[in-house]
């Protein structure tokens, strides 16, 4: 009867934890189900059939998520279950369990003493179930499936608290990039209506062969034209705005630049979409430029443009000494950089696109390509 109970809660808080991608009534019913299935197939004397079950659903769930190499260790943990359950009846699957909430803890978690301490406590349950026998191992067997329910609804509550607080952010990121553009499309605006005013007023100085009034007000003009230098022509006015912008920042930080952007005047993507994603890579990399100690080589390189029907970015930057950053704990912090990985990385993938980061002599490396649709 102990071994019915022990299996029977070990494999339905298994269910549970498997399909944490259901909704909670379909989550409830499996669990129920499992355990029920469980109950049946042990008190047959066929305690390796659950675990065959576990395996299906685990490897279904893989398959339909194409979830990470963690959801294939869970397999590789039940095939043991369903070997060691023919010798040791309902103990494996405790120690499934147990192996499943350590891997959905290390998948949450990435701060090494809390996973170590996990770890412990893990290992610390497992040798007291192995020790125990009856109703002490029922009761412990509970004790850990509530444990375990308990610990993924937390981290489930952290989560969901960390992405309002990701929400708000992300506002006001979105807030400060339209008020850029339109800042930009304002100022390309003003300068195309005052265009020909200026040809004419020159053009009347050097009738009157105002020479020297003349070159002052080609001085004056430059001076303004300071203010955003036009150094890109793409073929694309947004990309340029957002490209001259940034660039203009770079050059008066006395930061050495390389930029060629070719795109055309073909269609790309959502205006708001291109500026996050491009202003956001200029933005990390003019910091990281920044944090450079005085005497280390500067430089920033970008090129832009339409590869094989997709749109490339690459962004090259260089960085400080020894300077490297764990891009999934960037991309779930919530300060400027941490919010600009992350919103990179959900418009990348929003439109089916690749993204590779890579580290190279002294320098850091941001490439994305996103597929184009064909134009008619």
């Amino acid at each position: 009867m102990t071994s019915i109970l022990v299996a029977a809660i070990a494999v339905g808080t298994n269910s549970w934890l498997l399909s944490q991608s259901f909704s909670l009534f379909r989550r409830t019913a499996a669990a129920v189900i499992a355990a029920a299935i469980t109950v049946l197939f042990v008190w047959w004397g066929l305690y390796w059939l659950p675990a065959c079950l576990l395996l299906i659903l685990s490897l279904w769930d893989w398959h339909r998520r194409k979830a990470a190499l963690s959801q294939l260790i869970i397999c590789g943990d039940i095939i043991v279950a369903v070997i060691l359950s023919f010798w040791l009846i309902a103990l494996p699957y405790v120690w499934l369990l147990l192996a499943t909430g350590e891997i959905h803890l290390w998948q949450s978690q990435r701060h090494w003493p809390l996973r170590l301490l996990g770890t412990g406590w893990m290992l610390v349950l497992a040798l007291l179930v192995s020790l125990l026998s009856s109703w002490p191992q029922v009761v412990l067997t509970l004790a850990i499936a509530l444990l375990l329910l308990f610990m993924t609804e937390l981290i489930s509550f952290f989560f969901t608290q960390q992405d309002a607080v990701f929400a708000i952010g992300l506002d006001q990121m979105m807030a400060q990039y339209s008020q850029e553009v339109q800042d930009l499309y304002a100022n390309m605006r003003g300068w195309r209506h005052d265009y020909h005013d200026h040809l004419q007023a020159l053009k009347a100085y050097l009738d009157d062969q105002h020479v020297a009034e003349a070159r002052n007000y080609l001085d004056s003009l430059e001076e303004r034209l300071d203010t955003v230098d036009t150094l890109i022509h793409s073929g694309n006015i947004l990309l340029d705005a957002i490209m001259n912008a940034k660039l203009t920042l770079a050059e008066h930080a006395h930061i050495p630049t390389n930029a060629k952007v070719f795109v055309g005047t073909r269609p790309l993507i959502k205006d708001l979409d291109l500026v996050v994603i491009v202003g956001n890579l200029m933005d990390n990399a003019l910091e990281a430029i920044e944090e450079q100690p005085d005497g280390e080589m500067r430089r920033l390189r970008v090129y832009i443009a339409i590869l094989k029907q997709q749109l490339y970015i690459s962004v090259t930057n260089s960085r400080p000494r020894d300077q490297t950053i764990d891009f999934h704990y960037a991309s779930t912090k919530n300060d400027k950089r941490g919010l600009g990985i992350r919103r990179i990385n959900k418009l990348v993938s929003k439109y089916g696109g690749m993204i590779n980061r890579q580290y190279e002599d002294e320098v850091f490396v941001t490439e994305i390509a996103i597929p184009l649709a064909q134009s008619k």
